[in-house]
């Protein structure tokens, strides 16, 4: 969980001079900010997360 938690934490600190007013603008706020943290992210991050995150019996198959 650490770099998009790190990553979302920095969108923030951008975004801190836009404060959101209503409960719309704060989702669309998150919406914004969760799109820029995934885009952040490197794709074998991802899958090398994956990978570590399911269990070992079942190695034998292959996932992408």
């Amino acid at each position: 969980m650490g770099p998009p938690k790190s990553a979302l934490r920095s969108t923030r600190v951008h975004h801190k001079g836009r404060s959101p007013k209503t409960a719309a603008e704060k989702r669309r706020d998150i919406m914004e900010r969760t799109i820029i943290t995934w885009n952040s992210i490197d794709e074998e991050t991802v899958l090398e997360s994956f990978e570590t995150a399911i269990p070992r019996q079942f190695d034998a198959l292959e996932f992408m």
